[in-house]
């Protein structure tokens, strides 16, 4: 089994990172809250419109994962994790440039998916802070 892991690391995010030492006692528990609630949506929001398309599959009447809802998230300590549902697993194909795209450069729609998302889950996690204060 082929697996695509990378991680993105939040750097010059002062203002998030301000906030979590002011709230220390209670940071974790925030951000596992909005991540929970909030990230898995923002970023799959984020991820569909850049998924590739064959073209010649959508003439065959083939209905495409972009326009079904291919993805699931789990949920762990501070992350989640976004994965094809079982039934859309061929999008490993053009992600990774294997198998069916073998020839082609990989596509990592996941990934500039998720660094496109990573400033909407900020503001969501900033949001999360302010809430405490109030």
């Amino acid at each position: 089994m082929m697996v695509n892991t990378w991680e993105l690391s939040i750097t010059g995010q002062d203002e998030l990172l301000i906030k979590m030492e002011k709230y220390s006692s209670e940071s974790e528990r925030i951000i596992n809250s909005v991540l929970k609630q909030k990230g898995p949506d923002i970023a799959i929001k984020k991820i569909e419109p850049i998924i590739p398309v064959s073209e010649e599959r959508l003439r065959k009447g083939h209905k495409h994962a972009k326009f079904s809802n291919p993805f699931k998230a789990t949920h762990e300590n501070l992350r989640f994790t976004i994965r094809p549902k079982p039934k859309f697993g061929y999008l490993k194909y053009p992600e990774l440039g294997i198998g069916h795209s073998k020839n082609n450069a990989p596509e990592e729609f996941m990934q500039r998916g998720l660094q496109i998302s990573l400033d909407p889950i900020t503001e969501a996690l900033l949001k999360g802070f302010d809430e405490l204060s109030k």
